[in-house]
């Protein structure tokens, strides 16, 4: 019987209306519809622990016993003890590892007599449909969760307001690469106690009552905050104040507004000029908010932007938070200069900045009419609160509702009213109930008896919390209300339409931010002394770069073979720069075409891969090499084995990684992994930690006179050897050859970006009753360009998408 797998802890409430909300939630939850659950499907009968036939049985003497039986077991396998039982996880992890090395030819091993091709077959084709047997029998109908991105996106899209809500709630766990996976997005007390917090600080920022807040003009001059510095780190230019160096942790390298801190919350408007000093090309400089707390500060970037030698006005609108200030860093210039008045160096200058706000288009503002229409919170009744739960709702729940759920919540605003309490607070209870149901929470998808399709209402979702990390809008909703969503060529054009709205740029943002891992591009810091090169920006147009190149072969629909390998690269003047390509001028990120012996080309050479996948001083074959079985090969090793230290980098530059790793492979129990492993690393063993390309390690010679004051020169030490060999035998000198090698096994990357793709849209880990279906995809795929716009298409129409 299929198990519903739903975890949901009690919240202990914070404060008198967290205590109410509680109990609330917990009446709410007897009342039936809102306890989080699932029908159950129908019985379905467990793989039992029948043996295999004589087949198979001639097929593991013959072939797997000398290495897996007869007291022999290499890697902890013995396939004597074995039957055809696979009604538990380990045993069909074991099964379907079976299958695999069969299946690729690894077992048995080529120095071992081969099986006849019919033999083979006939092992296989006992061992698949026992093994979809035994994972759509076991497969958990689980309700999931909304992680803390989708909730983000789903609070701002349901109530119209601009606010960030992430830094309030827990990190989200991951599982088969991705953060919407439902197995690893449980809930707990502590969890359930932060949504309330946040529901209640989304209602605040939704409601507002009383008049409109005055609108206030300031003015801010750096000058009085920086005259100390002047001449030895600014320069004035006119009213402008020069900024040479490209630093965030002094205080001596950016100008500020804290002279002028924003009085309220809301969006303000931040006028000012800018201009390059000193130099001919842009400068570029990031504008950042920050609370200015001291060490536990705050900041959040607004953009980035460039000056030209000819003054410019800048008008940015954003909205910092209450006393908050903005402040500028230069980017893309040097750590530090002597005497930058003299000059010679170049800068970027801003002017005396003002700030006018805060700024509404109307009083009350749209997202407060969207929520209460014309209702005077001051003198609602209980026929207010039915019209403006009933409308409400539907689009926080994500589905239609009936008159007893509207009624319920009603029911809340009577009994505070009836208690003495304002309407007011009787809305906002039954509002932050409702962004406090596992209605809202989860995203449900009900089982019922004699069917496996998902509704339309759930299809919306599912389409939406794709392609937009957020709730359907009200184009879904109708569609899915007239039952047609499902249809095919409703299905394409949705997609499309999806795709093209703003709000697809979070499917390239969070996509790409666990696929090719983004999110951690600030983990590491590279070590300043052996790369002092690397800055702010150029990490900046690092993940701009990821992200613009998978939304040029998407919008485009260009083949995915480009992932591999690609004649051109998304890039800008600083990013050029760091590859050594000329003839880029500019912050704008553009598609340039590369010289024909790049290195460059696809994500495997992108300075955001490779700097994530190393650690800021060294890079290891390993790392990078498990990325590539994983993310481009689709095959992810096995964990090493216990008891085996992992490989330490010699910091002294005396010997290479690879001379370091022959030795490991020497240990039996990690030379199968390693063969498969080491060969893709090496090769990415001629880019730096900072993704720079290199012929040889670096070292860093402390001073002989003066180690301790932490002088020295960075050194070269000994070449890369970027060469390796596959396990299939073919051997590249290069990453060039090895793109090569990978293009024409292309077939295996269409199949691994299908998995990925559709993991990420299911929000659950496929298993192997899931591979036909992906055949399927990837098949149809090639068939018609092998596009990436097209792979997507065809993951939305494969059924696995449309059922449970």
């Amino acid at each position: 019987m299929n198990r519903s797998s739903v975890r949901i802890g009690a919240a202990s409430g914070r404060g008198a209306v967290g205590a109410l909300l509680v109990v609330a939630l917990v009446w709410l939850g007897a009342a039936g519809r809102d306890v989080v659950g699932v029908a159950p499907a129908a019985d379905k009968a467990q793989p039992g622990a029948s043996r295999f036939g004589d087949d198979v049985k001639f097929f593991l003497e013959d072939h797997c016993y000398d290495c897996h039986g007869d007291g022999v077991t290499k890697g902890n396998l013995d396939l004597t003890k074995l039957t055809g039982d696979m009604s538990t996880r380990p045993l069909m992890d074991r099964w379907t590892t079976i299958y695999d090395r069969i299946a690729r030819g690894e077992m048995p091993p080529k120095k071992k007599p081969q099986p006849k091709p019919a033999e083979v077959q006939t092992m296989l084709g006992w061992i698949k449909p026992h093994l979809v047997t035994a994972d759509r029998t076991r497969r958990e109908v689980v309700q999931r969760r909304l992680n803390r991105e989708e909730y983000n996106n789903t609070i701002r899209d349901l109530l119209g307001i601009d606010i960030d809500l992430r830094r309030d709630l827990p990190e989200d766990q991951h599982a088969g690469g991705f953060d919407n996976n439902g197995e690893a997005l449980a809930i707990s007390t502590e969890l359930m106690g932060s949504y309330i917090e946040a529901a209640q600080a989304a209602l605040d920022a939704a409601i507002e009552t009383g008049p409109a807040p005055k609108v206030v003009t300031l003015h801010s001059d750096s000058y009085k905050e920086t005259e100390k510095y002047i001449p030895n780190n600014f320069v004035r230019d006119g009213d402008r104040l020069v900024m040479f160096t490209s630093r965030n942790d002094i205080s001596y390298s950016k100008i500020s507004t804290r002279d002028a801190r924003v009085p309220t919350d809301g969006v303000y408007r931040f006028k000012f000029t800018a201009a390059s000093y000193k130099s001919e090309t842009p400068v570029a400089f990031c504008v950042a908010a920050s609370d200015f707390a001291g060490v536990g500060a705050q900041t959040k970037i607004i953009g980035y932007y460039e000056a030209g030698p000819e003054p410019k006005e800048f008008v940015i609108e954003a909205a910092p938070g209450r006393r908050w200030a903005i402040q500028f860093f230069a980017q893309g210039l040097p750590s530090w200069v002597r005497d930058p008045g003299n000059g010679e160096h170049p800068g970027v200058g801003v002017s005396p900045i003002e700030i006018t706000g805060p700024i509404y288009d109307q009083w009350p503002p749209k997202h407060h009419t969207q929520l209460f229409g014309d209702v005077d919170l001051a003198k609602g009744a209980a026929a207010d609160a039915e019209r403006i739960l009933r409308k409400f709702m539907p689009r926080a729940f994500r589905r239609p509702v009936t008159d007893a759920e509207v009624a319920r919540y009603v029911r809340l605003v009577e009994n505070a009213t009836s208690s003495g309490r304002r309407f007011e607070d009787g809305i906002r209870l039954a509002l932050t109930g409702v962004l406090c149901s596992p209605n809202f929470l989860y995203l449900r998808e009900d089982v019922s008896p004699g069917s496996t399709r998902v509704s339309d209402y759930e299809l919306a979702s599912r389409l939406s919390y794709f392609f937009w990390s957020s709730m359907p809008d009200d184009e879904l909703m109708t569609l899915a209300a007239s039952g047609t969503l499902h249809e095919p060529d409703v299905l394409d054009r949705q997609v499309e339409r999806l795709l093209n709205d703003p709000r697809g740029e979070r499917f390239i943002d969070n996509f790409t931010g666990q696929w090719l891992r983004l999110r951690d591009i600030a983990a590491t810091t590279p070590d300043r002394k052996l790369y002092p090169d690397f800055d702010q920006l150029l990490e900046y147009s690092m993940v701009q770069e990821s992200q613009a190149f998978f939304r040029t072969l998407l919008s485009e629909n260009l083949s995915i073979d480009n992932l591999i390998d690609s004649d051109f690269a998304m890039l800008n003047q600083r990013l050029a720069r760091h590859y050594g390509i000329d003839g880029v001028v500019g912050l704008a990120i553009r598609k340039v075409k590369l010289p024909a012996d790049s290195v460059r080309g696809g994500v495997l050479t992108q300075g955001a891969v490779l700097k994530v996948t190393a650690n800021g001083t060294t890079t290891s074959p390993v790392i990078r090499g498990v990325w590539v079985m994983e993310n481009i090969l689709g095959h992810a090793p096995p964990p090493p084995p216990p008891n085996v230290n992992g490989i330490e980098p010699d910091i002294r530059a005396a010997t290479t990684i690879r001379e370091r790793l022959a030795a490991h492979r020497n240990d039996p129990s990690c030379s199968a992994c390693h063969a498969k492993i080491d060969p893709p690393g090496f090769a990415l063993e001629s880019f730096d930690p900072v993704g720079a390309y290199r012929d040889n390690y670096l070292q860093w010679v402390p001073h002989k006179e003066h180690p301790e004051k932490g002088w020295g020169s960075v050194a070269k030490a000994a070449s890369v050897d970027a060469s390796g060999e596959l396990p299939s035998g073919e051997k590249f000198a290069n990453v060039r050859e090895l793109k090569k090698l990978l293009l024409s096994h292309r077939e295996d990357f269409t199949r691994c970006m299908a998995e990925k793709l559709l993991t990420y849209g299911l929000g659950r880990e496929l298993g192997f009753a899931d591979r036909d279906a992906v055949h399927a995809i990837v098949k149809s795929s090639m068939e018609n360009g092998d596009g990436l716009r097209t792979l997507v298409h065809e993951i939305v129409r494969s059924p696995t998408f449309i059922t449970r």
